[in-house]
């Protein structure tokens, strides 16, 4: 007679700044970020041909997301053996009958919408939206339209990367209210289809308030010309690197944010290796035993 049990599974989104030593360090310290975290999984942003070095030292498997525009961006590492690759991510055999499928994007940078909203360049939200979904509106439905596939089957899926976009859920009439964001609500369109499509963001479903946790990930060196405002004190500093699930046995149980120190972040790593917080995501999966 088959059986269930419950089974921790973590998940780690991290953009390791072009290759992991960009900022002057070893690639261990990029790895010492991984291990921290404890995660099971990590979806890698700006691997640089980094991915496999950092499977190596940490013995995990490994595939590198070739699609465009995500060559030599997106990298997946595993504890699980990959069993099945797709266009924007992979299959992960959890035990003999159980799988997951892990997808992961490095959405497009340019033009960034809240340095615009900063300098004043909309006169409306709705085009901040234009400009956002211009931006990057084809290449996540790309990444959708695979996912849906697997949702329609009731597969386990997860979705991670660095969005380069921030989100809906923290860009509330809330959250204006409370001072944050330049005071303005934006129905942020990348996120909206995401949640729309019936995936959940996890970090929001563990913590919901986004006045109380904002998980900010952007950015650990502020004014440093690190892909960054010029100057500290222009920064916008805000949540773009996400952890999203689809799955009725999928429970997100703690969520954590990886940093620089104390004040920002969860879990701290000292010298912080890139430019982006690290947000690893702990769920608790139902598992069929045979």
């Amino acid at each position: 007679m088959d059986s269930h049990t419950d089974s921790v599974f973590s998940i780690l989104s991290f953009n390791i700044l072009f290759g992991g030593t960009h900022l002057g360090q070893p690639l261990n310290q990029t790895a010492k970020v991984i291990e921290t975290s404890g995660a099971d999984v990590t979806v890698l942003c700006e691997h640089m041909g980094s991915a496999r070095p950092l499977a190596d030292r940490l013995a995990l498997h490994y595939y590198e997301v070739k699609s465009l525009p995500y060559r030599d961006s997106v990298a997946v590492l595993s504890r699980f053996p990959i069993i099945e690759t797709f266009d924007h991510g992979v299959r992960l055999e959890l035990s003999d009958d159980e799988t997951a499928c892990v997808f992961g994007v490095h959405l497009s940078s340019s033009p960034y919408q809240p340095y615009q909203v900063r300098d004043g360049a909309f006169s409306r939200v709705e085009e901040v939206v234009e400009s956002a979904e211009t931006t990057r509106g084809r290449e996540i439905d790309r990444v959708l339209a695979e996912i849906s596939t697997r949702m329609k089957k009731r597969e386990r899926v997860f979705l991670c990367g660095d969005f380069n976009e921030p989100s809906h859920l923290d860009w509330t009439d809330r959250s204006a209210a409370a001072g944050f964001h330049f005071k303005t609500m934006v129905p942020w369109p990348c996120s909206s289809k995401i949640i729309a499509s019936g995936m959940v963001d996890s970090l929001r479903a563990v913590y919901p308030d986004e006045c109380d946790f904002p998980a900010v990930t952007w950015t650990t060196v502020p004014g440093e010309g690190v892909g960054g405002a010029a100057d500290v004190i222009n920064e916008v500093h805000d949540r773009i690197d996400f952890v999203y699930h689809a799955g009725g046995d999928i429970r997100p149980v703690a969520a954590e944010i990886i940093g620089e120190n104390e004040k920002h972040s969860d879990l701290v790593v000292v010298p912080y290796p890139s430019d982006h917080r690290a947000v690893v995501v702990r769920f608790c999966l139902n598992l069929e035993l045979n």
